[in-house]
């Protein structure tokens, strides 16, 4: 059996918690000892954070803003940023809905991504 994983958005819960986001990380430190990844999203919020690990985002529905000290970068479908570690940044969202793929590496220095949570697996089809 291969240790290869399918994760469906559909099967995920990504509506925004009380703080205006979510990240479901589908590989983690369950799974991979060296990167982490998942799908989040962002609503009518503005989140200071240090990432303490790099970190790549990658919009993948509406729009978000990532502030680094004087500079703001607009963000849309399609579009990717690269975070690196240490960088002390706001995330911004308005009241759409902005879905979301991340990495980051190392796996365990993300307080989403160390974790060991099983998410719902879907089924490869037949070669």
């Amino acid at each position: 059996m291969s240790g290869v994983k399918l994760f469906r958005a559909k099967d995920l819960d990504l509506k925004p918690g009380e703080r205006g986001i979510t990240t479901v990380p589908v590989v983690n430190a369950g799974y991979s000892k060296t990167f982490g990844a998942g799908i989040g999203t962002l609503r009518n919020c503005s989140l200071e954070w240090t990432v303490t690990y790099d970190e790549v985002l990658y919009i993948m529905a509406g729009t978000c803003s990532v502030k680094v000290g004087d500079r703001r970068y607009r963000l849309g479908p399609g579009d990717m940023i690269w975070l690196p570690k240490d960088t002390a940044l706001v995330y911004e969202a308005g009241p759409e809905l902005c879905t979301f793929f991340y990495a980051v590496s190392p796996v365990t220095a993300s307080p989403s991504t160390s974790k060991t949570d099983a998410f719902p697996e879907a089924r490869p089809e037949p070669a």
